[in-house]
């Protein structure tokens, strides 16, 4: 009996740590992966999902997923009884999207039954994301990467993952959890330091040859607020500051094209705040095509109008790409929310991104103290990728995809479970 749970265990556990690894292989994989491990989940421990108590938080969740059903069956009957057709995408990505509630509550019965080793899960993200940026030096040095290939354009070197430029963005999140390990954590203070440093140095410059300047400035982000949240280093934060500022100032000079970038996205984003605040979607529609082109700014007013069509529940999942000369997604998740969500499915998300924060820094007995100090190494990586990843003023991808809803739900899962326990009440 012992020797099949043991096995059991070691299944899940393998499936588990191959997440990382499968987000890097595309999304066939991922999404194989997830099925797997639920499937087994479910089959192993069926009896302990029968047996599992939610929690508000996980109450919350299942809420927002019925929301985005009612949005679909609202928004089928109002196609229906005015005569149009209702997009089949929008009703094939609400219902395939419901594999992320099952995936959330299989990692939150495995954790909560202490099945999952979350120790080994921070050594496969840190050595993925290790890999990931080894693999973008030897591209940025040698013209191809370990498996011979070219960089898909001048300047941005995406390693593995060939055309899609999405390396950035990975070493972003996964290389948190090198931060993080026990080798490094068990050095006396000034040694951690150091070693953090260096560890965020190297990434950095890794995240600047992928040419991904979002997740640069979301990766430099987090860093601060662990600086903040890290009670021994926090006098040491002006130091550090000045380290990274340093850093990225060599790459400015030596590196012509990620300060052309920089310039760029700073110019982008000034045009976009200047437009989005003297133009309404009435004054856009006189605008020129050259206007409409610039960055994010047909996005921007695209899920405008697709949110003045049904302000309440939204289009629904996936709606947004219908409505014409609308592309792809807003290129931001509260954008993209409540064009396809409305005001109730935004609303869902902000109580629950709100409620996570609430739990983990608000103290019960003192409920006007804020506790800096509530989260252990174990939760601050998850917890720093939830902040990055809800962080408003970003630019993303899509909410749903598959790359981006995957680590989401995980995240989100394995940060329930831990401010669960009674160390972070």
């Amino acid at each position: 009996m012992k020797q099949s749970e043991n096995l059991n265990s070691t299944i899940i556990n393998v499936l588990f740590l191959f997440f990382p690894v499968s987000l890097i292989l595309g999304n066939l994989l991922t999404n194989l992966n997830i099925l797997l491990l639920c499937f087994f989940a479910i089959f192993f421990y069926r009896k302990k999902f029968i047996k599992f108590e939610i929690n508000i938080l996980d109450k919350i969740l299942l809420v927002f997923f019925f929301c985005t059903i009612l949005a679909l069956i609202i928004n089928f009957i109002d196609n229906y009884l005015d005569g149009q057709i209702f997009p089949k995408m929008v009703i094939v990505k609400t219902l395939l999207n419901l594999k992320y509630l099952i995936f959330y509550f299989v990692i939150r019965v495995l954790i909560n039954k202490k099945i999952l080793n979350l120790d080994w899960f921070a050594l496969a993200c840190s050595i993925c994301a290790a890999f990931v940026c080894v693999d973008i030096f030897i591209q940025f040095t040698f013209g191809r990467d370990i498996f011979g290939m070219a960089p898909p354009y001048p300047g941005r070197y995406s390693g593995i993952f060939g055309t899609e430029l999405i390396a950035g963005g990975y070493l972003q999140k996964f290389s948190l959890f090198c931060l993080f390990l026990p080798f490094v954590l068990k050095k006396k203070l000034l040694y951690k330091i150091l070693f953090q440093v260096i560890i965020l140095s190297i990434f950095i410059i890794g995240i600047i040859l992928s040419g991904n300047r979002m997740p640069l400035i979301l990766y430099i982000f987090t860093f601060l607020i662990y600086i903040i949240l890290e009670k021994q280093i926090r006098k040491y934060f002006i130091l550090i500051f000045s380290i990274i500022f340093l850093v990225l100032s060599f790459n400015v000079v030596i590196n012509k094209n990620f300060s052309l970038k920089m310039q760029s996205f700073y110019g982008n984003g000034k045009y976009l705040i200047k437009t989005l605040l003297t133009k309404d979607i009435e004054d856009m529609k006189k605008e020129p095509e050259a206007v409409w082109l610039k960055s994010h700014v047909a996005e921007v007013y695209c899920s405008t109008y697709s949110f003045k069509k049904n302000p309440a529940f939204g289009g629904g999942i996936r709606s947004y790409r219908t409505h014409t000369n609308c592309m792809t997604h807003p290129h931001n998740y509260y954008l993209e929310i409540i064009s396809e969500l409305g005001l109730i499915g935004l609303s869902i998300v902000l109580v629950f991104v709100f409620m996570i924060i609430f739990k983990i820094f608000i103290k019960k007995i003192k409920p006007l103290e804020i506790n800096l100090d509530a989260l252990d190494a174990r939760t601050l990586p998850f917890f720093l990728i939830f902040i990055a990843e809800f962080f408003p003023l970003r630019t993303t991808g899509s909410f749903f995809t598959t790359n981006n809803a995957s680590i989401i739900f995980l995240v989100l899962a394995v940060l329930v479970s831990l401010i669960s326990k009674k160390s972070l009440q």
